[in-house]
């Protein structure tokens, strides 16, 4: 497919040093064309941040005789915006602050990773490499294209906070990991990432897979299903989470029916395989491993097969994925599925996030395409060039500057369930607190060699990291520490879909899983308050 053309600065020579190396980088050369969709705000420390806003790429052949386009996709999410929003969020409340990091400033540097490879490896070298210094005649100019080596390294972004995806987080570590670049995810759950020696330099503020898995053969042994339909997208991600619960649902007495592979971008071939299988099987469960982007083409052909009777057991990617009720909530009503801790309330986040107007978003690309997407109307002088599909969008009635987000439902301004919100709170925190206690550190007793110090200005990665992998800390009440392989002890809600009477939904918590507790009290249920898909639990 084709792939949007985008800056990059190439460095005759990159070295991001271990101790005792130099930089050996007089020249650098921009190539590409200038990139809109960032957001940027400088800072002492400017931390990288990727976020899947689009996904389900639209298919496009090369020709090799013309440039590639741009690529297009079918959804915008607005459920990622707010995790990015979260992210900025969170760094203005820190420079708030004066008792955390107060003679430092934190910045941001946050790109979009398209829930794909090539766009999270493109955008990663951009955030490491740094946002490039621009002079008073624009980014047009010549001197925008001929930078000193210095100007580009003043902001680089030493770590970064991303991706959801596993597969893309596994791929962006393979690139940085030689620069020594430390990644914290708020939505990687494989179990693969876990192996320090294979990536030293990451962490993650999301469990890993082996506890959803364990969850997820004790739940469907507790309710009596032994034959149960096992599918995933195909990823890393769901291959390592199927393998982990075949083996787990043994030691229960679960044995899958099937398992079953499917591409991310969904054909009909693709489809109509999926869906011959769960027909011609015998059960009526299936525990999915899948983002919500994938459901959603499933959903649309279950319905066109009038399919009826599944009970959907949701892994946790898309446990909480409200979007897929406005179309196929009369086929998730009953779905169960475990999610990750919630927060309450992240006070003001709420004010942050529908304190959006016109006025203040024309540069953001992404925050104008949620406007115009929310609203349905165009943006005078808007950045945006994104159409999903719509080729008249630019034709779209003017905004008129009185729209207001609390007048309209969005998963973005949804506070109800800040989940993986919560995630990038606390992922932000974790490399405050270690820019904090690298501030702290008394000369003489260091952890680096002579027990000397990082300066927390001019610190390399690798140090970075060390102070990451021995940082303790509160978030909104709940102490956050992390075991030897950089995952937080995992605790989740079993979450089941319910209709309201309005016909809404209803994510109501029924239970839920605790790791830390002694063996055999793990899981914890209360059936009373189940809906079912067909009024009674399937058997």
């Amino acid at each position: 497919m084709a792939m949007p053309a985008a800056k990059l600065l190439v460095f005759l020579s990159l070295i991001w040093g271990k101790p005792g190396s130099t930089a050996a980088l007089n020249n650098c050369v921009f190539l590409g064309e200038k990139e809109k969709n960032s957001l940027y705000e400088d800072g002492d420390v400017v931390i990288g941040g990727l976020f899947p806003l689009h996904y389900s790429p639209v298919s496009s052949l090369p020709t090799y005789k013309t440039k590639p386009t741009a690529n297009m996709y079918k959804y915008f999410s607005s459920r990622a915006l707010r995790w990015m929003q979260t992210m900025t969020f969170a760094i203005g409340e820190i420079n708030q602050r004066s008792d955390l990091l107060p003679q430092l400033k934190l910045g941001f540097h946050i790109r979009d990773s398209c829930n794909d490879i090539p766009v999270s490896l493109r955008a990663s070298l951009l955030l490491v490499n740094g946002q490039p210094e621009r002079d008073s005649r624009g980014p047009e100019s010549k001197n925008y294209l001929n930078l000193s080596c210095a100007a580009v390294q003043s902001t680089v972004s030493p770590v970064i906070i991303g991706d959801a995806a596993s597969g893309v987080s596994m791929a962006l570590l393979r690139s940085l990991g030689s620069f020594h670049i430390p990644l914290v995810s708020y939505f990687a759950s494989c179990s693969c990432l876990s192996n320090q020696r294979e990536f030293p330099t990451f962490m993650r503020t999301m469990p890993s897979d082996a506890f959803q898995i364990k969850a997820l053969a004790h739940l469907v042994s507790y309710f009596g299903w032994t034959w149960v339909g096992v599918i995933g997208v195909e990823s890393d991600y769901a291959r390592f989470a199927i393998q982990l619960f075949l083996e787990e649902s043994v030691k229960y007495g679960v044995c899958a029916a099937y398992t079953h592979f499917y591409p991310v971008v969904l054909s009909k071939q693709a489809l109509d395989e999926l869906l011959d299988v769960i027909q011609m099987a015998s059960s009526k469960v299936i525990i999915n491993f899948s983002s919500e982007s994938e459901m959603q083409g499933i959903l649309r052909e279950v319905r066109r097969r009038n399919i009826i009777g599944l009970q959907w057991i949701a892994s946790e990617a898309w446990a909480t994925a409200k979007s897929l009720w406005e179309k196929f909530g009369d086929l998730l009503t009953g779905t169960l599925g475990f999610a990750i801790r919630r927060a309450d309330v992240i006070p003001g986040l709420q004010q942050h996030l529908t304190s959006l107007r016109p006025t203040n978003i024309y540069e953001s690309a992404f925050l104008a395409e949620f406007w115009e997407e929310t609203f349905n109307c165009r943006l005078n002088g808007s950045v945006n060039s994104h159409s999903h599909g719509d080729n008249n969008y630019i034709d779209r009635l003017p905004c008129k500057g009185t729209e207001d987000l609390s007048d309209v439902y969005s998963p973005y301004s949804d506070v109800t369930q800040l989940r993986v919100s919560y995630n990038v709170y606390k992922a932000v925190y974790l490399v405050a607190h270690a820019l904090q206690d690298m501030n702290n550190c008394i000369v003489g007793q260091g952890p680096f060699l002579k027990g000397t110090c990082a300066d927390p200005k001019h610190f390399k990665p690798w140090q970075l990291v060390h102070y990451m992998k021995h940082t303790n800390f509160s978030a909104l009440g709940e102490k956050v520490n992390f075991d030897q392989n950089g995952d937080p002890i995992a605790y989740y809600d079993l979450l089941n879909w319910q209709r309201r009477p309005d016909g809404s939904l209803h994510l109501e918590k029924v239970g839920f899983y605790d790791a830390s507790s002694p063996a055999g009290r793990s899981l914890v249920i209360n059936d009373s308050v189940i809906q079912w898909p067909v009024g009674k639990q399937i058997l």
